[in-house]
């Protein structure tokens, strides 16, 4: 596994524990924690590119809205994604690429699905240049 996602007991629930030298790896670590849940990520070939760009009032509020714009992509589309990156992060919005394929029964075992990404416990902190968040995935 990955050292910057830390997977914690919850009741009937994921929870992770992620952590970055900035707030762009912390959004790509919790991008990569999201499919890590849902699937063998190492499996997922980065040969489509999907453009992103969002906004919310708050960073713990478009960090909730870049998982759930996966959430969406993988439900709508079954697009999975491995490669994150983010050009532009600010307090109130993003803009990255990120490359992934579309789901393919005997290639992509489904660990768990993801219902919704909480706001439980949701807060993004940074510490002596290390910022650090808490999600709890809906299963």
């Amino acid at each position: 596994m990955n050292e910057h996602i830390r997977f914690i007991d919850h009741t009937a629930d994921v929870g992770v524990i992620i952590s970055g030298q900035s707030l762009p790896e912390l959004f790509q670590h919790a991008a990569r924690s999201f499919f890590s849940v849902l699937t063998e990520v190492d499996q997922i070939q980065g040969n489509e590119a999907h453009k992103f760009s969002l906004e919310a009032p708050n960073l713990e509020e478009l960090l909730v809205s870049w998982l759930n714009e996966f959430l969406f992509l993988f439900e709508t589309q079954e697009l999975l994604f491995s490669r994150f990156d983010i050009k532009n992060l600010n307090p109130n919005g993003l803009e990255a690429t990120v490359w992934g394929e579309k789901y393919t029964p005997e290639k992509h075992l489904i660990k768990r699905i993801i219902k919704a990404v909480t706001f439980h416990k949701l807060a993004i902190t940074e510490k002596n240049g290390q910022w650090q968040t808490q999600i709890i995935y809906d299963l």
